[in-house]
């Protein structure tokens, strides 16, 4: 098969050079091709192919060198010379990596419907706008929009995907989740993105080491390039009080800087690798804004103001306050093996769209096509059902560590890429108010708790469930505990634990086994639905052997703690050894405060810690048991993934698993919670023989598509085969975006208490009042320093806002402090309010004066 690369710059060399060494790509002739009138602009890019090692590979220009052209003329003479040269060549399909550039737009309608043109993402497209109307966006919301002449794209995750099919209502090229040539399967990224453990400054106090990466944003109208050198110059300048400054670094040294700060790029990929934290800033005069990622190395700020307080912050403290909520990476970035291999066998398989045929104006007598009368109207009734499409997941902490979000972080993932529904994460722990909880979950139509933990560890849970209900909102619980946990719970937090089980019968539970749905009946929920839950699909899952081996080896994956059976586990190990046998025992897991004084620890037991999600799948293909001895799990994703792994796998009479499993072969479980009863299990179940049909059966249960389409079916949530009412057009362009952002765009960065009057000082002396207000107003949140009242409320008086100013001064009047100092500023504020502050004006004068006197009294009788 002879393959045509279509690039425009090195970027696109790069990644032309991964797909041509993918496996099986020796099978196929590939052949670069470049639109360049310019000879040096060839030769850089000849030079670039060179570096990336594409041996061998002649890089053709559809010019010669320096001919005089127009662009007008380039552009018109482009078309000709690309379909000139495929028919010449005899290319089966093209690839390129933007269709909406100058060169790409003409490309995608010279070729359309003659050639099978692959599009292959190339940087970060999901971006969000502050303001949308009936003009044209950026460029990047309209890639892949040359269907139907493209036969296929391949995007880096949901989120992109989820842009590209619900854009509009034309048909939309086959969209495949391939992940990111260069990123998605570099293992150093991936745990980058998991981890939640990162380097801080060097000390609190020091000079901090800073790095701007100032990327043209002036590319596609973004942003002016007069407003780019003064946000730049802005920028600087404002940095430059908190230690030393570097625009634009290597980005091979971005590891030796405390911090990096970018308009708008994909350097969020490189400083993760570097363990660098990066604030992703966008200055109000720039429309796009760079989506909110949940992650400890990224913050998200709209002003400058907000940019000074987090770098303040990471100065003072060392600490960087990252987005507290979010959505997580692997919505716009998928992460898996062999993406180039994906993104050539897509290559491959891609043929010339069909043109649908002209439609009938009269019908044939025999034989009807199309639907029935029947179908047409249950089309229509579904048509007109308005399906919610903003879900907001609540919890405490998401990340890849613990089991409790794995199952919704992963639903969140598939679910973008077949639905239209805006998703946003929030940490309940980040607020101290449930009211701003409720603010940030104004425009949300369906708000999913994750886990029962939040009613037990946050004072807010009760009131803010109680308040959302009450505004009429869908409240889901998504359970992941059974009855040791809620019995140690509530023995700990009885006041809460009694509020939650009242709350309960008034919303929906989902249930991750048929055990824990009858203990929530037993609690007043009326009809709890099984939902079950689901795993990643891990890059590593290797098959465990067939047959043990002459030493078995048993594992266990799991935190430390009682719950999870570690004195069950100990006891077996030594029971094991007591009796000769050659077995081998190991635990995978963080070791917890969660272990009794009693509890046995053996020296036979192989204590590993926790493990990155590699090594784990690499130990489990590395065992013959997976032997579960917690005491109460209601579904643990560690057997689901052993399972996967079509390891032998052995649990407790009451785990959950027991529900999809028993009678299995490969499955064993043991009635009584003693060693012997489990050292018997584990007898039986090394002779048996893994069913490969029923662990497959088990598998497909748990597999990410089932999983997601029974969440969104409980959720009430539009799935695959759901009509979605989009946004009305005008003039052929969309009104709103094809999902409008229901959630903040840009979130208000966390603060800590005792520095904000430094800041708000900071902001006000500087003239930035908008930000000395935002943070003044977060001050009074919790208390009301005088200094902060009178400065916000001149603010407030100089821009004619005499209420609010009144109010304020009224505040300040009655809080303390030096009371002649703070009438005296009351009656200057005064001033500025004309005749409305004219009474409030003669009281200050007044009590100014009487408090001057009184303390001059007061002097002198001391004296005496």
């Amino acid at each position: 098969m002879r393959i045509a690369v279509f690039v425009e710059n090195r970027n696109g060399v790069g990644l032309a050079s991964e797909i041509m060494r993918a496996e099986g790509a020796d099978a196929h002739s590939f052949h670069l091709l470049v639109a360049e009138r310019d000879a040096k602009n060839a030769g850089r890019l000849e030079q670039e192919a060179a570096a990336a090692r594409c041996e061998g590979l002649a890089v053709h220009n559809l010019f010669p060198e320096d001919e005089e052209l127009d662009n007008a003329e380039f552009l018109a003479e482009l078309g000709h010379r690309i379909g000139a040269f495929v028919e010449e060549a005899g290319m089966d399909r093209l690839v390129l990596f933007d269709d909406q550039s100058q060169r790409g737009r003409r490309l995608a309608g010279t070729l359309g419907r003659t050639l099978p043109l692959i599009l292959v993402q190339d940087c970060h497209l999901d971006f969000r706008y502050r303001r949308t109307g009936t003009g044209r966006r950026d460029q990047s919301w309209y890639y892949g929009s040359s269907s139907p002449a493209t036969a296929a794209v391949c995007v880096w995750g949901p989120a992109t995907a989820r842009h590209l099919l619900f854009r509009s209502a034309d048909a939309a090229p086959p969209v495949h989740i391939t992940g990111a040539l260069g990123h998605s399967d570099d293992p150093a990224l991936l745990r980058a993105a998991r981890s939640t453990a990162h380097r801080h400054a060097r000390k609190p106090d020091e000079a901090l080491r800073i790095a701007v990466l100032a990327q043209p944003t002036t590319r596609h109208s973004r942003l002016s390039r007069e407003d780019h050198r003064e946000r730049l110059a802005e920028l600087r300048s404002v940095l430059a009080e908190f230690g030393e400054v570097d625009v634009d670094p290597d980005p091979s040294a971005l590891d030796g800087y405390d911090l990096a700060v970018t308009f708008y790029a994909t350097a969020y990929l490189q400083t993760l690798r570097a363990g660098t934290p990066l604030i992703l800033f966008s200055p109000p005069p720039l429309n796009i804004v760079f989506p909110t990622i949940s992650h400890p190395l990224l913050r998200n700020v709209g002003t400058l103001g907000e940019l000074v307080d987090v770098v303040a912050d990471l100065r003072r403290s060392a600490k960087f306050l990252a987005n507290e909520h979010g959505e997580p990476l692997d919505h716009f970035l998928a992460f898996q093996d062999d993406v180039a291999g994906r993104v050539l066998r897509v290559v491959e398989g891609a043929a010339v769209p069909v043109e649908p045929p002209a439609p009938r104006w009269t019908a044939k007598d025999e034989g009807r096509a199309g639907p029935s009368r029947a179908e047409r109207a249950l089309s229509a009734v579904r048509g007109r059902v308005e399906r919610p499409r903003s879900l907001a997941v609540l919890g405490l902490g998401f990340d890849y560590v613990t089991g409790v979000a794995i199952p919704v972080l992963t639903y969140t993932q598939a679910l973008l890429a077949q639905s239209p529904v805006d998703v946003r994460y929030f940490d309940l722990g980040a607020y101290g108010r449930h009211e701003d909880v409720l603010s940030d979950l104004a425009d949300a139509e369906v708000v999913l708790i994750n886990s029962l933990a939040p009613f037990w560890r946050s004072p807010l849970a009760g009131e803010l469930v109680r308040a959302l209900r009450e505004q009429g909102r869908s409240v889901v619980v998504y359970a992941h505990e059974t009855e040791y946990v809620m019995n140690f719970e509530g023995s700990r937090n009885a006041l809460r634990h009694q509020e939650m089980v009242d709350l309960l019968p008034a919303l929906k539970v989902l249930c991750v086994s048929n055990a824990q749905a009858d203990m929530f009946r037993a609690l007043g929920v009326c009809d709890p639905v099984v939902v079950y839950n689901t795993v990643p699909r891990d890059a590593h899952r290797a098959r465990a052997r067939p047959t043990p081996g002459a030493r078995p080896r048993v594992v266990m994956v799991g935190s430390m703690q009682d719950r999870k059976g570690l004195d069950l586990f100990s006891r077996v190990a030594e029971l094991a050894y007591g009796q000769g046998l050659p077995w081998r025992f190991a635990w995978i897991g963080q070791r917890t405060w969660r272990i009794g004084s009693s509890t046995l620890l053996s020296d036979r037991v192989e204590w590993m810690g926790a493990l990155s999600r590699e090594r784990v799948r690499e130990e489990l293909a590395a065992s013959d048991v997976f032997f579960l001895s917690s005491v109460d799990d209601p579904m643990p994703l560690s057997v689901v993934e052993a399972v996967q792994q079509r390891l032998r796998t052995v649990t407790y009479h009451r785990v959950g698993s027991r529900e999809v499993l028993d009678g299995v072969p490969g499955y064993r479980s043991f009635a009584e919670y003693t060693p012997a009863s489990a050292l018997d299990a584990l007898r039986r179940v090394l002779d048996d023989e893994v069913s490969e049909t029923e662990y497959g059966d088990v598998e497909e249960l748990f597999d990410i598509p089932a999983f997601t389409a029974r969440m969104t079916t409980a959720l009430g949530l539009p799935g695959p085969g759901d009509p979605v009412a989009l946004p009305a057009a005008a003039d052929g362009v969309p009104q709103d975006d094809p999902v409008p952002p229901r959630f903040p765009v840009v979130p208000a960065p966390s603060r800590q208490g005792t520095y904000v009057i430094e800041d708000f000082t900071r902001h006000l002396t500087a003239g930035r009042h908008d930000d000395a207000l935002r943070v003044g107003e977060e001050i009074l949140l919790h208390r009301q320093p005088v200094d902060v009242l009178l400065g916000m409320a001149g603010i407030r008086a100089g821009r004619g806002e005499a209420e609010e100013a009144c109010r304020l001064l009224a505040a300040a009047a009655i809080v303390g402090g030096d009371r002649a100092r703070v009438w005296t500023e009351i009656g200057r504020i005064a001033e500025l309010l004309g005749a409305r502050g004219r009474s409030v004006r003669q009281l200050a004068r007044r009590e100014s004066v009487r408090l001057r006197i009184g303390n001059q009294a007061a002097r002198l009788l001391k004296r005496n």
